[in-house]
């Protein structure tokens, strides 16, 4: 295994080099990194939905998008990011437990309990310290997560617009009273860099891992460059105004939203986002539905592009 502790604080960068390694890396990886100041949203979520830009831009905070699924997140410096990259011969895709154990074992070495919840969630006493997405390729997966040691959770509250809905589901009253940061809940009060080498050291002795750097290159520019790019990170083209039939409903495994513009019951664009994950890319998907009638949908599998659903349940959202 290689390790690498980026220095930057570029939320566009620092994506950029995680899929480059991701995409070129022969080798296990472990990363640590974080992003000043900056939300993050899945790569199936509609911005305009997620986060509220005018906030953003009064604030200084970067708007990025991530190939990994799940909901938007926000970072800043009291937020630390963990990657490993892999096979899928060593592990499967939406496998959450085998990648968030280290780190779990290694915020139990500083005497905290806390435990995978829910889908992709890593909680002590009850409260969220973490959320995971992953993404799988040509044999790799990515699996990253995010650490919050001692974040600015009135920023993240402001900033990210929660799904009421969610909340609900999860029987709380707000996005910041689901959360906590690991630092309030240490009874040795440390910084965010003490954490960091402590996560750092534990992982390394567990899997003897070389520190390794990579150098700037063309691969990683390009990647740079379009995570900058507006129709990237807005994709501006898939959310149109003008859908006739929109339906959203939220589920265990996540919040689904269609939008649809439809000829009597033939599809003539539509649109699927929200924050589940799912192994093939969903625009596969909307490619395949234009067209179809919806009364008499064909069958196909779901789960592979929004995990967990069944065909039954995604006819029932959109009829």
């Amino acid at each position: 295994m290689k390790y690498i502790r980026l220095k930057t604080t570029d939320p566009y960068y620092n994506l950029a080099v995680e899929e480059y390694l991701f995409k070129t890396a022969d080798d296990d990886v472990f990363m640590l990194w974080q992003n000043d100041n900056t939300v993050v949203v899945g790569k199936n979520q509609n911005v305009y939905a997620e986060v509220d830009l005018e906030y953003a831009k009064r604030n200084n905070v970067k708007i990025s998008r991530r190939i990994t699924g799940g909901g938007a997140v926000y970072h800043d410096l009291g937020n630390i990011n963990y990657s490993f990259i892999t096979t899928t011969e060593k592990a499967t895709a939406l496998n959450y437990e085998i990648f968030t154990k280290p780190i779990i074992d290694a915020i139990a070495a500083l005497g905290l309990k806390c435990e995978l919840s829910g889908r992709n969630d890593i909680e002590c006493e009850g409260r969220k310290i973490s959320g995971n997405a992953q993404y799988s390729a040509n044999g790799r997966i990515l699996h990253h997560g995010t650490l919050l040691f001692n974040a600015n959770v009135d920023v993240m509250s402001s900033v990210l617009k929660v799904d009421k809905e969610k909340l609900e589901y999860k029987a709380v009253k707000s996005h910041k009273s689901r959360v906590i940061n690991i630092v309030e809940l240490l009874n040795e009060k440390i910084s965010a860099e003490d954490f960091i080498n402590h996560v750092e050291n534990f992982v390394l002795s567990q899997f003897g891992a070389e520190i390794f750097t990579v150098d700037e290159n063309e691969g990683i520019i390009e990647l740079y460059n379009r995570n900058r790019d507006d129709e990237w990170i807005y994709s501006t083209k898939q959310y149109l105004t003008n859908y006739t039939v929109h339906k959203r409903k939220k589920y265990p495994f996540g919040v689904v939203d269609v939008e649809m513009k439809l000829t009597k019951d033939i599809i003539e664009d539509i649109v699927i986002s929200g924050d589940f994950f799912g192994i093939l890319d969903i625009k596969e998907l909307e490619r395949f539905l234009i067209g179809k009638s919806l009364s008499n949908l064909p069958y196909f599998n779901v789960s592979s592009y929004v995990d967990k659903m069944t065909f039954e349940e995604f006819f029932e959202l959109i009829k």
